[in-house]
């Protein structure tokens, strides 16, 4: 095992500290304590509170200490946050690198940290700045897989890729494991726990696919801990859990009327038939006859709508002028008039459903047949997994933590090479199990008193993943303990929001005070550091999700006019909420942009390339065709699609018909002849038989271009892309997975004044103002699990659905109590959600909410509204019942409808297609069109076999193409550097030698930087309104196909420009001039190619090719 030795001291970094403490006095000395290498922490910090910057200073002072950069590991969730700390540590590097003091305190204490890394770099030979790869910042799932790759045969990786849609996968081995109950060689306690698990499910295998597919899906939430179930200890923990939660409602409901009502009913039942359940009213304890009687007890007082009973008749045994009839009337009333109603009803809700104190044997014999089928489970997705050469994120964490080890040994060993000294955690509040374990076990063999450390930031009030299998238990528990592994956690807090403005902070505050009043951490205020006012508004509207729509875009249409440049963001909860949101923006004429909002499949010309892909892919698709039949690109009538449907059931058969042709309108016979003369085209083509290139080309020839605009033209591509990936051998290969990649992706994000996401998309983002709707709508509720799974009193613990139709059973009850536990769990982060989502603005956010109140009857009184249990306004209920309340009654608006078929947008009869602008083919060639392969093929890079060249040029090539179509007056050096790992990746992608990725990366990087700071390169990369950059050339000459890309072309006093980029050096010893002359002669014939296609598509200027050289910052003509 390799020492280390405690860092006692690190005068170096004491200026920093003293620095940092002096920025403010609210949480300054905790930030400065926060950025201290020696310290392992947990940090919380609320929204607002800066926590990227404090976690981009501790990994500049952690650098400043250590012998390499990648003994320093921050992990983040998404790649998204992974780039931005990449960036903000390579752009702080490069601040610091110019020699420039900043003015400003805070931004001289990330200088100074700046310059700590940049003398540690240039004395231990690091280069970050033309190696920033070697900074280790990473998501978890990056993580894992790295770790996993270094141990293949210990970790069980046999190099799969990781699939993003592994359910076909899990499908397969859930199959393979149910039709295990056929086969009679299957042991016999499998057989038997098979038998049980379809009993609950009728025998309907698809029934339990769903079921078993979330349970894969989540398998590193229960795996490790079901495999080692111990029944006894779980029925124990349950029956501690239901005896503390029935002492806690009996203390709650004793010495109140409704113990009276008990007394009243005990007396009732000597009297009155059907209440002999309540005579003899036992002592209320958490024994099995006290439960007994308190759950019978709760449903008597309850109504079926869960409410307390406001009377008793004849129905309840209570007969009418009975005086026990008026006496526990009178009770009722006395609840009625107390204000405790809904209290009562609550508790009465939960003990009227509360288990029995022993766990039923059905169920504990259910829990053994689960762990078994389950194990077997398991092991098939192992094996389905290697069938299919794939893995899913969970497979690989859960091989990464195995690839640690057990022994102090292998894990010493496994960490030598990369060895970690300093580890970063940035919202660990959003941790699951596998990843908390796999962090324990990274620093398992650490030593407390070693100069290695463990940070972790997050705020358990932004804990909004639960559905992804975050656990908050697992940060509170670090935060309580004051521990993590072998390391002693300091706990400090950040106080001071920077984000928002006075108005916004103080509305959350006194808000959240209130609402995580009950939390089991305390809520601590934040100090708003902003000047100005901003502030909260509340909308209460009585005209529906309609109304409520038009009010979300009115102030959205407010705000843009105050000031076109502040950034506007409409949040929801769901996508679903936005249903009457969009199509009001879209009719106020304001461009909206969302990511991962819209499914592709949803946007008219996209769905119609679906419908056409269906249609060529099987003709009997009578759904598809007419979908194709009604498209913009072909644009049949309503009344001509009637009339070809009564054609025959194969559409495309009626359509060649004379006697359906006869019925068509004159227009209508104009569009189906051009359709079928398109259709028989690409049928008679070579490739007809593929189905990519068959919708390609049918699509491009019916016009299809001309019916999108750029942004769907994006979402088109997309679909085509899928459909090549899913048509290798030229046929839909899995027709069902390439449909199921559909419904993952969504629409490209498009540019607009307004931003639509998600509150878990929006976490980490700001805006200068928010408006959040659907504020009284609840989110979609989960389907009925297999069973449900938890800590209970400590021990893991699974309850079984059996499936009882009877809630009363003790099965049910027990599945019942446990699932109350996890809805409340659910409960508790839908407030969360909320804190998240109000926490965004900057200015001023807008809270929308739709109430039912209608104008009340003459003399009539308008009634207190009641949020919608499981809404954001039942969370924020105390902050918004005054301003809710005071709503003007109104009307529900509706939405025009139209009578008749609606009218479809659609080319016009007898659209030509043209070919698309800046595709340039010869006019006198029209009539042989090259194939795809052609293409290819001619478009290669002429860099003869050395694809380590090939792959830099191609790398190259795209760089300078982004800074191209941007400007290179936009670009600095700096910022160039700062791309090194977006470059890297890339290099990575295309195939190029991991173990030499950082050299490649740095090769690129140093060709652009020399580009930009050539005055050649300047002047080719300028901003031109008429520049192109890899635009495609075709001719046909000599009985061939030339094909070739553009790097980059304009217009000049009256030239036309041909540049072309060559990225090889000059060979050492070699003389530049004869280097350039040699690739002047290599290149000639194809860039004068180059000038006869451009001269062939009319252009009359002079034309001049160049060779651009960035290697030397050479420009050569090819005469």
């Amino acid at each position: 095992m390799t020492a280390f030795e405690s860092l006692s001291s690190v005068p170096h970094l004491e200026p920093v500290f003293s620095a940092i403490a002096a920025l403010n006095p609210h949480d300054g000395p905790a930030r400065s304590l926060a950025v201290d290498p020696r310290r392992s922490m947990v940090l919380l910090a609320p929204a607002g509170s800066g926590k990227t910057t404090t976690l981009q200073q501790r990994m500049l002072a952690c650098l400043s200490v250590v012998q390499r950069p990648e003994e320093v590991l921050a992990i983040t969730f998404t790649n998204a946050a992974a780039a931005e700390i990449v960036e903000r540590v390579i752009n702080a590097l490069a601040s610091a690198a110019s020699g420039e003091v900043p003015s400003k305190p805070h931004e001289q204490v990330q200088y100074q940290l700046a310059r700590l890394v940049l003398e540690r770099d240039a004395q231990l030979g690091w280069n970050l700045l033309l190696n920033p790869s070697r900074l280790r910042i990473m998501t978890f799932d990056s993580f894992c897989a790295s770790l996993a790759n270094k141990t293949p045969i210990m970790a069980g990786l046999g190099g799969g890729r990781t699939s993003d849609d592994p359910a076909l996968v899990y499908r397969q081995a859930i199959l393979d494991t149910l039709k295990s109950v056929n086969d009679p060689d299957v042991p016999e306690a499998l057989l038997e726990a098979l038998q049980a698990v379809l009993t609950f499910a009728k025998n309907r295998f698809e029934s339990l696919v769903p079921l078993f597919e979330v349970l894969l899906m989540k398998r590193d939430q229960w795996a490790g801990r079901i495999m080692s179930l111990d029944i006894d200890s779980m029925a124990a923990a349950v029956t501690a859990s239901v005896e503390r939660t029935a002492e806690e409602l009996i203390n709650e409901i004793s010495g109140t009327e409704l113990e009276q009502c008990m007394r009243c009913l005990e007396t009732s039942s000597g009297h009155l038939e059907g209440l002999e359940w309540a005579a003899n009213t036992p002592a209320l304890t958490a024994d099995a006859g006290g439960l007994e009687y308190l759950r019978k007890f709760a449903t008597f007082m309850l109504t079926t709508t869960g409410t307390v009973r406001t009377k008793v008749d004849a129905r309840q045994g209570f007969p009418a002028k009975n005086p026990l009839t008026k006496n526990m009337n009178e009770l009722l009333a006395s609840i009625r008039a107390s204000g405790n109603a809904e209290i009562y009803a609550r508790a009465l809700q939960v003990l009227a459903t509360l288990p029995d104190t022993t766990f039923p044997e059905r169920s504990a014999a259910m829990c053994r047949h689960l762990t078994v089928v389950l194990r077997y489970l398991l092991a098939n997705l192992t094996l389905a997994f290697e069938s299919t050469n794939s893995l899913d994120f969970p497979e690989v964490a859960q091989r990464a933590i195995q690839a640690l080890g057990d022994e102090d040994n292998i894990g010493d060993a496994l960490l030598e090479e990369d060895r970690i000294s300093h580890i970063l955690v940035d919202e660990f509040q959003d941790t699951n199990q596998a990843q908390y374990d796999l962090l324990k076990g990274l620093i398992a063999h650490w030593e407390r008193d070693d100069h290695r450390s463990i940070f972790m930031c997050g705020d358990g009030f932004q804990s909004i993943f639960l559905f992804r299998g975050a656990d908050l238990n697992l940060f509170t528990s670090i935060v309580e303990a004051g521990s993590f592994g072998p390391k002693e956690i300091e706990v400090n807090r950040l106080v001071v929001n920077f984000r928002s403005l006075p108005g916004v902070v103080q509305w959350n505050n006194e808000t959240y005070e209130e609402v995580f009043k009950d939390s089991a951490y305390p809520f601590v205020p934040s100090v708003p550091m902003r000047e100005g006012n901003g502030g909260m508004e509340i909308h209460a509207l009585a005209t529906g999700p309609l109304g409520e729509a038009k009010a979300v875009v009115a102030e959205a249409q407010k705000a843009l006019a105050a000031d076109p440049n502040q950034s506007v963001a409409v949040l929801v909860r769901g996508r679903s909420h936005l249903r009457h949101i969009l199509p009001e923006f879209k009719a106020a004429g304001i461009e909206v942009r969302g990511q991962d909002i819209q499914p592709i499949g949803e946007a008219a010309p996209v769905s119609e390339v679906i419908s056409l892909i269906r249609a060529l892919w099987h003709a009997a698709d009578r759904t598809a065709w007419l979908a194709v039949l009604r498209s913009a690109f072909v644009g049949l009538s309503w009344e001509d699609c009637l009339h070809v449907a009564a054609g025959g059931q194969v559409i495309r058969d009626a359509l060649r018909k004379e006697a359906v042709q006869a019925n068509l309108s004159d227009e209508g016979v104009q569009r189906v002849t051009a359709f079928l003369a398109v259709l028989d085209a690409v049928e008679r083509s070579p490739r007809g038989a593929e189905l990519a290139w068959a919708v390609k080309s049918a699509w491009l020839a019916l016009g299809g271009p001309a019916t999108v605009d750029s942004g769907e033209m994006d979402d088109v591509e997309t679909i085509f892309r899928l459909l090549v990936e899913h048509t290798a051998t030229g046929a839909l290969v899995n027709p069902h997975a390439f449909f199921r990649a559909i419904d993952r992706v969504y629409a490209s994000p498009k540019a607009g004044a307004v931003t639509v996401m998600t509150f878990h998309g929006a976490k980490g983002l700001e805006y200068d103002v928010v408006l959040i709707p659907g504020l009284s709508m609840r989110g979609a509720n989960d389907d009925t699990p297999l069973f449900y799974w938890r800590q209970v009193e400590g021990n893991f613990t699974i309850v079984p659905n059996l499936g009882d139709l009877d809630p009363t059973t003790p099965e049910s009850r027990l599945f019942s109590f446990v699932g109350g536990m996890v809805r409340n769990d659910s409960a508790q982060e839908v407030a969360r959600t909320a804190y998240v989502a109000t926490t965004r603005a900057r200015e001023a956010c807008h809270l929308f909410a739709t109430i039912d109140r209608l104008e009340p009857e003459e003399g009539d009184e308008i009634k207190p509204v009641k949020p919608t249990a499981g809404s954001l306004l039942a969370c924020l209920w105390p902050a918004l019942e005054a301003a809710v309340n005071e709503a003007a009654p109104g009307a529900p608006l509706v939405p025009q409808s139209q009578a008749g078929v609606p009218s479809k947008a659609r080319l016009a009869t007898g659209y030509e297609v043209k070919m698309p602008v800046g595709v340039f083919v010869p006019a006198a060639s029209n009539d042989q069109l090259p194939t795809e392969n052609e293409l290819n093929d001619e478009l290669r890079e002429e860099e003869g076999n050395d694809y380590r060249a090939k792959i830099i040029g191609t790398a190259y090539h795209w760089f300078v193409e982004q800074i191209g179509k941007q400007g290179v007056e936009g670009w600095s050096v700096g910022r160039v550097q700062s791309k090194s790992q977006a470059v890297a990746s890339m290099l990575r992608r295309s195939g190029y030698p991991g173990q030499e990725v950082e050299a490649g990366a740095a090769r690129v990087i140093d060709l652009v930087c020399k580009t930009i700071s050539c005055g050649h390169g300047k002047w080719i990369l300028q901003a031109r309104a008429d520049m192109g950059h890899e635009l495609q050339v075709s001719a046909y000459r000599n009985g061939r196909w030339v094909h070739r890309v553009l790097d980059t072309s304009f217009v000049e006093d009256g030239v036309y420009y041909i540049i072309d980029y060559k990225t090889p050096e000059c060979p050492e010893g070699a003389s530049e001039d004869d280097f350039i002359s040699r690739q002047v002669e290599r290149y000639r014939l194809k860039m004068l190619e180059y000038k006869m296609a451009v001269a062939d598509t009319g252009v009359t200027q002079q034309i001049k090719s160049l060779l651009y050289f960035p290697s030397c910052g050479r420009l050569a003509e090819v005469a």
